[in-house]
């Protein structure tokens, strides 16, 4: 894994950005288009965006290059465009290569199109700003380390349909929120959840982290394999922070009790998971209020 990530600038520098189609890197053409240099290949009528200088702040990647619609950013074209904040992606693009953008440290938000069918290792891996991340319908399976070490990563929208998340795909994200869809049957080794720990450079579980999905999904059994808590957003037992199958007094005791350490500035205790359980009013934090609901909730179910 070191290995990798040493080993994919160092390749980027000395010897270039590679097309996916090999065969249409020569003759490539280059094209100068609001202060962002392209150089691109050209395939069957459509342009493979190779690699790129000067791109930052925020761009719009063109749909077309010359009369060539661009319909493939190559391996490593972005590599290491650190001033790169925001890429606006065509609705013309199909595929996104290997490193893509990785490096992209300034990158802060990106929306892949419903055009794009695959995206290649490690397309993201250490976009280190990146915080959001919308992918589009068309893609069905997240490749291995795509968004590896993107510590800023908190919110990743992903595709109905998808099928596959590949080894360490959100390694080293430890704040990122996401619901993975029932249609998934495979998820990597250490694809979430997991990071390096900073002394022993061990993997090791994230704390506090949370999966999102349907019960007696994949995603569930992945979290259980990892030790990891899991929630289903639609189907869960609102107050039940003891996880005990019943919300009663012993619930609004642990509630009040964390509310207790937060408002005199002890450590808190809930995990993640309990805190959204035990946010009965939704209101974002844990206090009196929930715990009263919690009451209110035990009442009424111990009248039914």
């Amino acid at each position: 894994m070191k290995k990798l990530i040493a080993s994919l600038f160092s390749a980027a520098v000395l010897f270039g950005a590679a097309p996916l189609g090999a065969a249409a890197l020569d003759p490539l053409h280059t094209v100068e288009q609001d202060g962002v240099t392209y150089s691109f290949a050209v395939s069957d009528g459509n342009a493979e965006i190779v690699s790129v200088s000067g791109a930052k702040g925020s761009i719009t990647i063109p749909s077309k290059l010359e009369t060539y619609s661009v319909t493939a950013i190559g391996d490593k074209a972005f590599l290491g465009q650190t001033e790169l904040e925001k890429a606006v992606l065509p609705k013309t693009l199909t595929a996104i290569g290997g490193s893509a953008f990785a490096g992209c440290s300034a990158l802060t938000e990106l929306t892949i199109p419903d055009s794009v069918k695959t995206v290649g290792s490690s397309a993201f891996m250490s976009c280190y700003a990146l915080g959001t991340v919308k992918i589009g319908s068309g893609v069905t399976a997240i490749p291995d380390d795509c968004f590896f070490s993107c510590p800023a990563l908190t919110e990743v929208t992903l595709p109905a349909k998808l099928k596959s998340i590949g080894n360490e795909a959100f390694f080293g994200c430890p704040d990122v929120e996401v619901t993975i869809p029932s249609t998934v049957t495979e998820i990597g080794s250490n694809a979430l959840g997991m990071q390096a720990d900073a002394h022993s450079s061990m993997i090791v579980r994230i704390e506090d982290f949370l999966i999102f999905g349907k019960k007696g999904s994949f995603a569930e059994e992945y979290a259980a394999e990892q030790g990891i808590d899991f929630l289903d957003p639609d189907d869960f037992l609102a107050g039940d922070v003891n996880d005990d199958s019943k919300v009663d007094a012993k619930d609004a005791s642990a509630v009040l009790t964390e509310y207790s350490k937060a408002s005199t500035g002890a450590a808190l205790t809930f995990s993640r998971k309990q805190r959204m359980i035990g946010d009965m009013d939704a209101d974002g934090a844990i206090n009196s209020k929930d715990a009263s609901k919690i009451l209110i909730e035990y009442a009424r179910l111990s009248t039914q």
